[in-house]
């Protein structure tokens, strides 16, 4: 069993291994002080997951938050069992996660704390130079999303938004190392601070996608959850800024990407929904997920009745 070949390579365990999730691509335990990721080889190379590893310690040196890997008995990071997984652990980052209805959590400091922090691993990835993904003109599709579209009129509208893309220059304040899924599921929080984790995904590609991504998700679950909520955006966006300018530069053509990035993501979130549901045994929020994204995204309808406009007009 996996579980049995994790607790022979790490002396550090406390217990037995609890299963946390199942993901979308990987498994993930935990056991006292550690978190166990198991992701299918098929899926990944050993050479990609050392790279995203020393990813994570770079920026660590640099001061972000991040959950370090933990080295196995034969002093390694990266361990291979039955010949089909590769396991990581990392330490234990202290804190719970983030409650979208709590708003001694969910509120502004968290959206600035939230901000910065991207804006600091943003800045620090310009020194950082590791193998990862590269978003290019000549390939634009650095998420892979376009074999798996099914829809002519989903592909035509996703080769529309990286053909916007293309009018914007690869320049530092626009492009480089992102987090590249940088949403509240992937953070915990303890006493207001803030520590990043699954930086399987890091890659060189546009910041706006990050930001796209936080605010996706974040209204995602805040429209969700709490509907009453009707300032949310607002909110969300004039703190999460504040944080992330005292870090670096928001230019108007991030902002401008911004729109852009939210349908690509929406149009992410699709495919990958598609590929890992049941479609024949969906529940009803799943089907109306799928029928929503589906009618958006075709449709073309804004994620959100942010005016980015008028952001930029209030950048001063």
């Amino acid at each position: 069993m996996l579980t049995d070949s994790i607790l022979h390579l790490y002396d550090h365990i406390e217990g037995e291994l609890v299963e946390m999730k199942d993901g979308f691509h990987n498994k993930v335990y935990s056991s006292g002080n550690l978190i166990f990721r198991v992701s299918p080889s098929g899926r990944r190379k050993q050479k990609d997951i050392i790279n995203e590893l020393a990813v994570i310690c770079e920026l660590y040196e640099y001061g972000l938050p991040v959950s370090l890997p933990v080295k196995s008995v034969h002093k390694r990071l990266v361990e291979s069992i039955d010949n089909h997984h590769y396991v990581v652990a990392f330490e234990k980052a202290k804190g719970t996660s983030i409650d979208v209805t709590n708003r001694e959590v969910w509120n502004k400091e968290l959206f600035y704390h939230w901000g910065n922090e991207m804006g600091k691993m943003h800045s620090a990835g310009r020194k950082i130079k590791v193998h990862r993904p590269i978003w290019t003109a000549q390939q634009p599709d650095l998420l892979n999303i376009l074999p798996k579209i099914t829809s002519e009129p989903i592909t035509e509208r996703y080769k529309q938004l990286l053909n916007q893309l293309g009018r914007f220059s690869l320049t530092p304040d626009l492009f480089g190392l992102i987090h590249n899924d940088f949403h509240q599921g992937n953070m915990v929080v303890n006493e207001g601070r803030l520590t990043i984790f699954d930086f399987d995904d890091c890659a060189y590609h546009w910041f706006a996608y990050d930001l796209a991504a936080s605010f996706y998700h974040a209204n995602w679950q805040a429209s969700s959850f709490t509907p009453e909520d009707k300032e949310f955006s607002r909110v969300f966006w004039e703190n999460f800024l504040n944080g992330y300018k005292e870090q670096r530069n928001i230019s108007k053509e991030l902002i401008q990407q911004i729109p852009i990035f939210l349908k690509i993501r929406e149009i992410f979130l699709y495919t990958l929904f598609l590929e890992k549901w049941d479609l024949r045994n969906l529940e009803d929020w799943q089907a109306y997920t799928l029928s929503n994204l589906k009618h958006t995204i075709e449709t073309g309808k804004p994620y959100s009745d942010v005016n980015f406009s008028e952001m930029i007009d209030n950048l001063g």
